[in-house]
């Protein structure tokens, strides 16, 4: 079989998860060989630094899913010691290095506070290549018709370091447009189960974007290009959701460019 990122042919001993494991995935795969086993292994590292250093840490934790070995989600984010209930108990959280300014909004009849955590603010990569790699492996498998239709050169590229230029996302629950679930009948019901949506939206020949939600976290990337026209729609000067950070002030100069332009 052909892999769909290297286009290699191979005889892939690996089976590839559409959605880590490490999330709570272990029914939606790819049939063997349409990952080859080099793409398998390479992607896993980027994989592995989204889902273990970023705020994809919190929300395992606080979901009670377990890793790979049935371990609870453990790891250090923003300073801070996360360690999900040894027992997988759901909303259980156990933090360490917490100090007394990190305490923002203390109610103390209530006891509770308000925690800010980085999101992605260093792991801005890993999460664009993750995003991608679910995104085109989900419609390979469940909108094949969708998959040939559109040309992901520039998506391998980057998923291959041919072109290392940063690939934009943004995080965002905004309900804009209509999205529609790629997975069908039961692998969207089994995604269900631990609160993973995998979405599409396709606007025309240059956006076909992708949401992916897990637990409270929302993200959406086109995986056709690194436009950023797309973003404006979601934009209310809310620029802090998009990442890497840097594309915000480009973003922010495109809008203006165009604004002029229209005066």
């Amino acid at each position: 079989m052909e892999c769909i990122f290297c286009t290699k042919t191979n005889t892939a001993k690996s089976i590839e998860h559409i959605v880590s494991e490490s999330l709570g995935n272990t029914t939606y795969l790819m049939d063997r060989g349409a990952v080859c086993d080099d793409c398998n292994k390479k992607f896993s590292n980027s994989e592995r630094e989204a889902l273990s250093s970023t705020i994809f840490l919190m929300e395992r934790a606080r979901m009670g899913v377990p890793s790979k070995k049935g371990a609870p989600a453990s790891g250090q984010l923003g300073g801070f010691g996360i360690q999900g209930s040894q027992n997988l108990v759901k909303n259980l959280i156990f933090l360490t290095g917490l100090k007394e300014e990190d305490l923002v909004d203390w109610d103390a009849d209530k006891k509770t506070f308000t925690l800010k955590l980085p999101t992605f603010e260093k792991n801005e990569v890993a999460v664009s290549k993750t995003l991608l790699k679910i995104g085109l492996e989900a419609l390979y498998t469940s909108q094949r018709k969708l998959y040939k239709k559109h040309d992901f050169t520039e998506l391998r590229q980057f998923l291959d370091n041919t072109n290392r230029i940063d690939w934009p996302f943004i995080v965002s629950d905004d309900e804009v447009g209509s999205f529609e679930s790629i997975p069908i009948n039961y692998q969207k019901h089994q995604l269900s189960k631990f609160r993973c949506k995998l979405l599409y939206q396709e606007t025309n020949d240059k956006v076909l974007l992708f949401k992916f939600s897990y637990g409270a976290v929302a993200m959406v990337i086109n995986l056709l290009n690194r436009d950023l026209l797309w973003m404006e729609q979601y934009q209310t000067n809310k620029y802090d959701t998009i990442y890497p950070i840097h594309f915000r002030t480009k973003l922010e100069r495109l809008l203006r460019r165009q604004t002029r332009a229209t005066d």
